[in-house]
């Protein structure tokens, strides 16, 4: 008699820790989603980069352009200079660039930012398998 409750409250026991498990594995799998949602908006932001960029090749010497100077506030600028563009570098420097090289440079971007969303992808998968088995201890 004392063997079968001992091993019901050992039952109990791996149940709640396996609960507090499924917590933590959920818990991770939402900071994994926010993690990816963040790499999707980069993404996003590097292919609109990467189209500007084209379309930049098909602009004219001496076209006005708007350019932004703040959020919704523009100027009038014309264009000098269709074979270079400046990209920051870091710490405020800029240097000069191809569109070309510049689309090397978000390609490669784009390249590691899909690898980094395939290992988060991964990992999701890992955890959510994970979840599924435990929640069936609890079916």
């Amino acid at each position: 008699m004392s063997k079968s409750t001992k091993k019901k409250e050992l039952n109990e026991e791996e149940k709640k820790e396996l609960y507090f498990e499924l917590k933590q594995l959920d818990e991770e799998v939402k900071k994994l989603n926010t993690h990816l949602e963040n790499v999707d908006d980069q993404l996003a932001e590097l292919n609109s980069s990467i189209d500007i960029i084209n379309k930049f090749s098909e602009l004219k010497k001496g076209e006005e352009l708007r350019v932004p100077i703040t959020s919704g506030i523009y100027i009038k600028s014309e264009l000098t200079d269709t074979t270079n563009l400046m990209i920051n570098v870091g710490s405020g420097v800029t240097v000069e660039k191809t569109p070309i090289e510049v689309t090397k440079i978000l390609n490669s971007q784009v390249t590691e930012l899909n690898k980094y969303r395939a290992d988060i992808a991964s990992q999701m998968t890992v955890i959510i398998k994970r979840i599924e088995e435990i929640q069936k201890v609890f079916e």
